[in-house]
C-alpha cells in the first residue's frame, strides 16, 4: 500500500509510530505523540489507518472547489514573513530541478523522483515543457510555489531521462516590495548517463539523501566561469582552423621545464572581478590551483611557483591546506625570498 501524508502508519522494527507528515523518495516523514518528526525508510512501516481527504464546501463540486482555491490564492495576499529565511540574496535568487532515487535499494539505480526546488525568498510561478515528436511544446507541470519550499513532481526510470526541458518561472513577492528581477526562459538539457555515474548524486541541503541537482537561475560567477569556458573553446576552434595549435601560455612563466610559475592575483584569471565577493575570488584562485596540480601530478620532479601575494594570507593557508590534505605526495616550502619576497609558496612534484 502507498505511504501518503496523513496516513497513520506503526514501524515494524521499533516500537512506535505516529502520522506521516510528507513523503521524500523512499523516506517518509513521521510525527510521533510528542510532536518530533522521524525520517523512517518507506518499507519500514505499515499503514494502520489511511489519511482522509477533506470534502469540499457544501454546494460545491471538486471541479468548482480547485477553481474556488486557485481564484484564491492568485488575489493580492499579505506578506508572510514566517516564509522568509535570512542569508538569501534577493538579487540571486537559487530554484533547481532535483532527482533523487526511489525504492529500497539506494545502491542501484532505477527509477527517479523529480522535485522543483525553491531555495529563496520568492513566490514563483512555473511551466515546464517538453518538445514533442510533433513539433509542438507539451506543458507537463504548471503552478505556483511558496518561498524556501519543494515540490515533488514526477517519478521516471533513470534510464528515460534523456530530456530537454523549457522551464519558464516568474518571481515575485505578495505585500512586500522587491527587485525587479527578469522573467526566466531557459532550456535544460539532461542525459541519462549523468544518473549512472558515482559522483553524480551528492550530499545537499534539501534530503536526507544524496541528489542530483540541476541549477535554473546561475549566479555571476557560475555565468563568469561559463564565459571563460566559452572563450578558451573559441580559442583553441581558432587556433586549429589557422592549421596549427599554439603552445599554451602559461602566466609569466619562466621558460624551463622543470619550473612552472603560476601568477594566482584575480585579474590574471579573469578580466574583471566587479560584481564577485571575496568568497567567489577565493574559489576561482583555488580552482586554478587544482587544475594546475592535476595536469602535473605525474611530472615528477616539476617544480610549481604559485604566486599568491601577501593580502591577509587567506589564499595561502588554502593553499597550504590543500597541500596537506589532497596532495600529500609531494612537498612545498616558501619560494625565493629573493624573487619573491613572502608572495609565493614553491611545490615540488
Amino acid at each position: 500500500m502507498r505511504v501518503e501524508a496523513g496516513d497513520r502508519v506503526r514501524f515494524l522494527n521499533e516500537v512506535g509510530g505516529g502520522t506521516v507528515t510528507r513523503t521524500e523518495g523512499s523516506l517518509v516523514f513521521v510525527e510521533d505523540e510528542d510532536g518530533f518528526e522521524v525520517p523512517v525508510a518507506m518499507h519500514e512501516v505499515v499503514v494502520v489507518e489511511k489519511g482522509r481527504v477533506e470534502a469540499a464546501a457544501p454546494g460545491r463540486s471538486p471541479v468548482e472547489e480547485d477553481r474556488h482555491h486557485n481564484e484564491a490564492i492568485s488575489e493580492p495576499e499579505a506578506y508572510h514573513e514566517e516564509l522568509e529565511e535570512e542569508g538569501h540574496d534577493d538579487f540571486n535568487p537559487r530554484l533547481y530541478l532535483a532527482y533523487i532515487k526511489t525504492g529500497n535499494n539506494q545502491t542501484e539505480t532505477g527509477k527517479l523522483q523529480a522535485y522543483l526546488i525553491n531555495d529563496s525568498n520568492y513566490y514563483c510561478s512555473y511551466l515546464i515543457s517538453e518538445l514533442g515528436e510533433d513539433g509542438f511544446m507539451h506543458a507537463l507541470h504548471q503552478g505556483s510555489m511558496a518561498p524556501n519550499s519543494k515540490l515533488e513532481l514526477d517519478e521516471q526510470e533513470a534510464a528515460a531521462l534523456d530530456k530537454r526541458f523549457h522551464l519558464q518561472l516568474l518571481l515575485y513577492k505578495k505585500g512586500k516590495p522587491y527587485p525587479a528581477l527578469d522573467p526566466v526562459s531557459i532550456v535544460l538539457t539532461i542525459k541519462a548517463r549523468k544518473f549512472y555515474r558515482d559522483n553524480s548524486f551528492r550530499a545537499n541541503d534539501f534530503f536526507y539523501q544524496p541528489a542530483v541537482l540541476f541549477p535554473l537561475i546561475k549566479n555571476e560567477l557560475e555565468l563568469k566561469m561559463e564565459a571563460l569556458s566559452e572563450r578558451e573553446t573559441r580559442a583553441i576552434i581558432r587556433e586549429k582552423e589557422a592549421g596549427s595549435v599554439q603552445p599554451e601560455k602559461k602566466a609569466k612563466r619562466k621558460s624551463t621545464p622543470e619550473l612552472l610559475e603560476v601568477d594566482l592575483h584575480i585579474h590574471e584569471l579573469i578580466d574583471t572581478s566587479n560584481g564577485l565577493s571575496n568568497g567567489e575570488i577565493l574559489q576561482l584562485q583555488m580552482d586554478k590551483f587544482h587544475a594546475v596540480m592535476q595536469e602535473n601530478k605525474s611530472a615528477k620532479g616539476r617544480r610549481l611557483v604559485f604566486i599568491h601575494g601577501v593580502g591577509n594570507g587567506v589564499l595561502k593557508n588554502e593553499i597550504r591546506k590543500q597541500l596537506e590534505r589532497k596532495y600529500k605526495g609531494v612537498s612545498y616550502q616558501d619560494a625565493s625570498f629573493k624573487e619573491y619576497g613572502y608572495g609565493a609558496t614553491m611545490v615540488l612534484i
